[in-house]
């Protein structure tokens, strides 16, 4: 399984710290201003700072993936510059971009239907509770912690384009340049979807456990009429457990909707980029 979060999680270093920098604007793309460029790299701050503060709660888990859809709206702007289309159209390097941003795509239309399959086993091991049916509460259960086990390749998938490199067929500046920003955009957006997956796996694993399901069963016994003041140190864990039970509806929720977005998203940045090299 996926570690939890710590607050050590960090995205890559920003390559802005680095002495040959594609940040140290030539003349070969506008103005470090220029709308386009300054959305883009708003889009990816905006992405680090998120990631400064791991959560693991579906509100986070939400931001996250609805920043990761904005900065790829901002990649594709980024591409229709005639600069960007200019320099890209006969670069070597915009095979290893395009190699990157397809698993990402592939990765995405994987966690849609993993997504699908968790909202599935989670809703039955409801149901199986509900009717105190033990054996298909045991069978549900180890289904969601495989599904889980799926989230967490995926996360894993994902860790070889998560690091900002150079590419080595950059053939001169203003290709490096460019394709310095796109690759930034890349590997912060790998890193970002390498957090949340591992934020819903380690959710799921929290309300798949024995011991959640243990908890759950004490907390049927408690009349509604307590209030938590009255509850014993148990039974306040047991009202906890049952909240991580909401979180984790909640989670797929909006994990089903904005990975979709996401999921198109994706393609559309590669769809662009690909367009540049097809005569």
């Amino acid at each position: 399984m996926a570690p939890s979060f710590a607050r050590s999680t960090s995205l890559p270093p920003s390559p802005t710290h680095k002495k040959t920098s594609y940040h140290v604007r030539s003349v070969s793309l506008p103005c470090r201003s220029h709308p386009l460029i300054s959305n883009l790299e708003e889009q990816i701050q905006a992405i680090r700072s998120w990631a400064t503060n791991p959560e693991g709660s579906s509100a986070w888990i939400e931001a996250g993936l609805a920043h990761i859809e904005l900065l790829q709206i901002a990649l594709e702007d980024f591409l229709q510059l005639p600069q960007t289309q200019e320099t890209l159209h006969q670069a070597a390097s915009v095979d290893q971009l395009l190699d990157d941003l397809l698993l990402l795509v592939d990765a995405y239309g994987s966690f849609v239907s993993t997504i699908l399959t968790l909202k599935e086993c989670h809703s039955n091991v409801q149901s199986a509770f509900r009717r105190q049916d033990e054996v298909r509460i045991a069978s549900f259960l180890k289904s969601q912690r495989n599904v889980e086990k799926e989230i967490a390749q995926l996360a894993s998938g994902l860790r070889g384009i998560s690091k900002c490199r150079h590419l080595a067929l950059c053939s001169d500046a203003k290709e490096i340049e460019i394709t310095g920003i796109i690759r930034e955009a890349i590997c912060t957006t790998a890193f970002a979807s390498m957090a949340i997956f591992a934020g819903i796996q380690t959710l799921s694993a929290a309300v798949s456990s024995k011991k959640s399901f243990g908890a759950m069963r004490s907390f049927k016994k408690l009349a509604i009429s307590f209030s938590l003041k009255k509850l014993g140190t148990g039974e306040e864990e047991n009202i906890h457990t049952f909240k991580r039970f909401e979180e984790l509806d909640e989670c797929i929720r909006l994990s089903e909707c904005f990975s979709e977005r996401v999921f198109r998203s994706l393609i559309n940045s590669r769809v662009s980029l690909l367009n540049i090299t097809t005569p």
